[in-house]
């Protein structure tokens, strides 16, 4: 019995001594040195030769993380917003000295339930350039027309009298004042 024992402690130590050399840390084998032999010439710089990249050791290999591997599929270009250019206003163009026809008449007229009329002035303006904005009295209106209408009303047989100014967008204004008699009081 005691030569078993001496058996199983012989075995038990063997044993332990191969899983301890199993598990034991290796020396890595490393490069010998490399020496730099300095060039002596005028003409070319000292070179030297770069360090080797480290060696991985085990544990770093176990937390490296694994990615996925890459794919080739082609990027699908995104269409990037042109900037919008704000474009440069251009200047009006004038068409000649700014005018209109100073009203003598309404181009035309009727009776309202109140005893008030509706009348109406058709502008002919020339020259200047559009838009133009058209004042009658406190009316204000802007228009691309050069035959622009005035609508107003008026009532009793006294004079029609009013003012209109007409400004153009290069700046220009001409003013006049009119004076109708009422149509619908005989004449």
């Amino acid at each position: 019995m005691n030569g078993r024992y001496t058996l199983m402690i012989v075995a038990f130590l063997g044993l332990t001594a191969s899983i301890l050399a199993c598990n034991a840390p290796t020396p890595t084998p490393q490069a010998p040195p490399q020496t730099v032999t300095p060039s002596i010439s005028p003409t070319s710089p000292l070179q030297e030769t770069p360090p080797p990249p480290p060696t991985e050791t085990p544990l770093e290999t176990a937390l490296t993380p694994v990615l996925p591997a890459a794919t080739n599929t082609p990027l699908t270009p995104t269409a990037t917003p042109s900037p919008t250019a704000t474009p440069t206003p251009t200047p009006p163009i004038s068409t000649g000295p700014l005018d209109f026809t100073r009203p003598t008449r309404l181009d035309h007229w009727h009776p309202l339930p109140d005893g008030k009329y509706e009348c109406q002035i058709i502008l002919q303006i020339t020259g200047g350039a559009l838009p133009y904005t058209v004042h009658h009295d406190l009316d204000v209106f802007t228009t691309r027309e050069t035959n622009p209408a005035l609508v107003f009303t008026a009532h009793g047989c006294g004079a029609i009298v009013h003012t209109i100014k007409v400004e153009s967008a290069d700046g220009q204004t001409v003013i006049h004042d009119y004076y109708i008699s009422a149509p619908w009081c005989g004449e």
